[in-house]
């Protein structure tokens, strides 16, 4: 088959994956809430005015009106299920997979999460006069995660499968053929898009001032907010750049950190190509990445790839600007290795 027909062929059930996708994403969620909202807005006048909206090891910690259950069955029951939808159709466009499928459950399921999560806290509380007699939460936690799974789980099971399309292999713009005992090297930086560093840099900053208020009101508590910054910062420093080095020995890739890294000896190259990589369609996601069939590299935006098969293990993948300039050279060293014979050569190709 060729991959003109593997594109066409899912067309009807790629149809049917996307419209049963905004059932279980949308219309769910939607009636979920509506539903959650009507039963609130019926007990509201049952309830303690402040009504508990949080309980600690202690107890109930936390008040708030009567009107925050109703927004927060809104945001979590319908304003997350939205945004999920709203994403998965804005970076599923052209294709869609495994991810688009596991999108679609997690917003029913998170639906179903908000209502059993807002409906048990408002029960809970009707007919009292004194929201500090309100008993533990744990019970109604205890049934919210499991009807999360269970609803987001038939959810998956609805949505037909379809495997995500992998993308077009790039043709090299040129030629490269190295003499014996040339060296060339080739070095490049990969990025995430400037859009999303700049919005890493706000949830930096936003984390930093949350920190210093949360530190200054409560040292004993603030280091909490102060490691889960570092645990922030961190993880930015070792995703957002990367840097790719193509040398006569091997293929290496690794973070402005030092780490991680992966590095790929020549010897244990069988094949390189460059093509095109849909980040959310074949690896779920931006980021060092495991896409569905076995791949994993270092996906930072959507585009041309440098893929690099190996021995024993499953392809590396890195998106990077020239990546068929690099996946030629790489090519190139494989090509003048002793060992490498002339079919081999046809197969890589």
């Amino acid at each position: 088959m060729t991959e003109h027909d593997l594109r066409r062929e899912p067309a009807p059930r790629l149809k049917t994956a996307r419209l049963r996708f905004g059932i279980v994403a949308l219309v769910v969620p939607l009636v979920i809430t509506v539903i959650g909202v009507a039963v609130i807005l019926q007990w509201m006048p049952d309830l303690p005015d402040p009504v508990a909206i949080h309980w600690g090891t202690t107890g109930v910690d936390g008040f708030g009106p009567p009107s925050t259950f109703l927004w927060l069955m809104i945001g979590v029951g319908l304003g997350i299920p939205a945004l999920l939808a709203v994403m998965t159709f804005a970076t599923g466009r052209e294709s869609w997979g495994a991810t688009a499928r596991f999108m679609g459950g997690m917003a029913a399921g998170m639906s179903a999460f908000a209502l059993v999560l807002c409906l048990g806290s408002v029960a809970l509380q009707r007919g009292l006069d004194d929201a500090t007699q309100t008993p533990g939460i744990g019970g109604v936690i205890a049934v919210a995660f499991p009807a999360l799974l269970v609803v987001g789980a038939a959810a998956w099971a609805v949505q037909p499968r379809v495997d995500a399309t992998p993308g077009a292999s790039l043709e090299s713009t040129r030629a490269i053929e190295v003499v014996p005992g040339e060296r060339v090297v080739w070095v490049a930086t990969t990025a995430m898009p400037r859009p999303v560093l700049w919005g890493l840099a706000a949830v930096v900053v936003a984390n930093i001032t949350l920190s210093a208020f949360l530190f200054a009101r409560d040292p004993g508590s603030g280091w909490v907010s102060v490691i889960a910054l570092a645990a922030v910062c961190g993880a930015v420093a070792v995703t957002a750049v990367f840097r790719v080095r193509i040398t006569p020995e091997a293929f290496s890739a690794r973070s402005l950190l030092g780490i991680p890294r992966v590095t790929i000896p020549v010897a244990q190259v069988t094949a390189v190509r460059a093509r095109e990589i849909n980040p959310f369609a074949e690896f779920g996601g931006w980021g060092w990445r495991i896409s569905t069939d076995g791949r994993h590299g270092i996906v930072l935006r959507r585009g041309a790839a440098i893929e690099v098969s190996r021995v024993g293990r499953r392809p590396f993948v890195v998106t990077i600007d020239r990546a068929d300039e690099g996946a030629a050279l790489l090519q190139a060293y494989v090509d003048a290795r002793p060992d490498h014979s002339v079919s081999e050569r046809g197969e890589s190709r």
